[in-house]
């Protein structure tokens, strides 16, 4: 974002971090696991499913405005609200790590206090109608 394009190296140089920046991508599947691996309830699931493409599309939408004219050729305001995201981003899955593993926390004492369901070695409870919040067996991954 910074570097100025003035030689073949540096040009080089811009062209690989801008291939970097793409592999960014691979987090889009990553993420459509957590959800699918995360939700209990197809009704629930589906809505988030949706609620995320719907999020992604207005991105994909959007991104593209920040490249104003006048901003050209180095577009430094379009290259800050990108990395702005991608770190936003980042702090949105450390919250959500911690989130999980909170709630993860809290239902294995729940099992140890012997509440009924929270503990479930034979899957007994697996295909009750429930959401991830109200089965005290869910577990979430991360």
């Amino acid at each position: 974002m910074t570097i100025r394009n003035t030689s073949k190296s540096t040009e080089a140089g811009l062209l690989f971090s801008y291939y970097i920046c793409l592999s960014f991508w691979a987090a889009q599947t990553l993420a459509m696991s957590l959800i699918s691996r995360n939700i209990a309830g197809q009704t629930k699931k589906s809505v988030v499913v949706t609620c995320n493409f719907v999020a992604w599309a207005a991105g994909n939408a959007v991104g593209p405005q920040v490249f104003l004219a006048w901003n050209a050729p180095r577009y430094l305001v379009a290259f800050a609200t990108h990395l702005r995201c991608y770190c936003l981003l980042v702090c949105v899955i450390v919250t959500l790590r911690w989130h999980l593993k909170g709630e993860n926390e809290r239902k294995d004492a729940l099992a140890r206090e012997g509440v009924h369901g929270a503990e479930d070695d034979m899957m007994v409870h697996a295909f009750n109608d429930l959401t991830d919040r109200e089965s005290v067996n869910f577990r979430y991954v991360f």
